[in-house]
């Protein structure tokens, strides 16, 4: 069984608490780290486990931030372990400590891209500054889903929509070893939204398999549309049960020609009312919600099918190339030939 848990609660607006587990054997090591760790403000122990096979079972209950961990423990070691966590989680930081500066330890402890590797016995300088190191890493990411959730509690889609490719940018100019370190990132942050906000995960087209991967950047901002889209729409439809209707309505005819008009004849209700549901659950009005629904899923067809104009048009039941091509700069600022210039690998960079 793992050994000890500790209870905590974390707010939206106040500084970040993150979660450590504390991994080992010897009883006194791991008390000594539980009142290190409580003289850092902003961090706490969420768990602790006296070897890797606990640590594997905490590391999956109670999703820490950080996992300090002996090398050498009975039934699994810390490497076996460490191993094991980096299979599934490729986000957490690991710190390793052990009484032995053996090459072959470190040599292993890199292989599994661990935070650092820490000789015993510790002190409370080393913990802290290792514990700093992580939080100034970590500032900027933190600030980003705190911006993400300020722009949710606006309730106002075009401001969602229009500051995503900034929140998009925050990201990428962030350091990352690899592309799955990133991958992995955007899946913390979606669990953590789906957390806050009380909402499922999104069944959005933008997360069903495609003909071709989009390019991170892309990818990153179609999965935290799909996203936020859904919170946006849950909340909606908490304040007003009929917006579901409307939403599936909207979502069943999305590549047909629907208008203001389809949607209150399907869902039995007055132009004002519908009009004035919009206005107050997302601040905008019903087509121009349409209209930006269309333009994220003809960038979506851009990046991962490679459509042409005229067929992206075709598909989403607008008479004209030219009349789709004169929404998509008017909602984009940008023509569709300037958009797939952005895109990389497209050949027209």
């Amino acid at each position: 069984m793992i050994r000890g848990e500790r209870r905590f609660s974390g707010f939206r607006g106040r500084a970040p608490m993150y979660k450590i587990l504390v991994v080992d054997d010897e009883a006194l090591m791991v008390a000594a780290l539980e009142q290190m760790i409580a003289m850092i403000d902003g961090f706490m122990v969420c768990a602790t486990a006296r070897n890797g096979l606990e640590a594997i079972e905490a590391r999956e209950k109670y999703d820490p931030d950080i996992i300090i961990m002996d090398v050498i423990m009975p039934d699994m070691n810390g490497i076996a372990a460490g191993k094991a966590i980096r299979k599934v989680d490729s986000h957490v930081a690991i710190y390793l400590i052990s009484a032995y500066n053996e090459f072959d330890y470190a040599k292993e402890a890199i292989k599994i891209k661990v935070s650092d590797y820490l000789l015993k016995p510790l002190s409370f300088t080393v913990v802290k500054r290792v514990l700093e190191e992580y939080r100034g890493l970590n500032k900027q990411r933190d600030a980003t889903f705190e911006e993400i959730c300020s722009i949710l509690e606006t309730r106002d889609y075009k401001t969602m929509y229009y500051k995503l490719p900034d929140i998009v940018k925050s990201i990428m100019e962030e350091s990352w070893d690899s592309a799955e370190e990133i991958i992995d990132y955007y899946y913390k942050i979606e669990a953590k939204l789906i957390r806050t906000y009380g909402c499922s995960q999104s069944t959005s087209y933008i997360n069903k398999p495609t003909g071709e991967k989009p390019p991170m950047a892309k990818w990153l901002s179609f999965r935290l549309y799909a996203m936020m889209d859904l919170i946006l729409r849950t909340k909606a439809m908490t304040d007003y049960p009929v917006m579901e209707k409307v939403f599936s309505c909207i979502d069943a005819h999305l590549e047909e020609n629907i208008g203001l008009k389809e949607v209150k004849t399907y869902c039995d209700l007055s132009q004002g009312y519908l009009s004035r549901l919009f206005k107050r659950t997302l601040g905008i009005s019903v087509m121009d919600y349409i209209h930006l629904c269309h333009m994220m899923y003809a960038k979506w067809l851009f990046c991962t099918q490679g459509m042409s104009v005229i067929d992206v048009a075709y598909k989403l039941s607008y008479n004209e190339s030219s009349y789709f091509s004169k929404i998509f700069k008017k909602y984009e600022y940008m023509t569709v030939s300037e958009y797939k210039k952005k895109i990389p690998g497209s050949g027209d960079e």
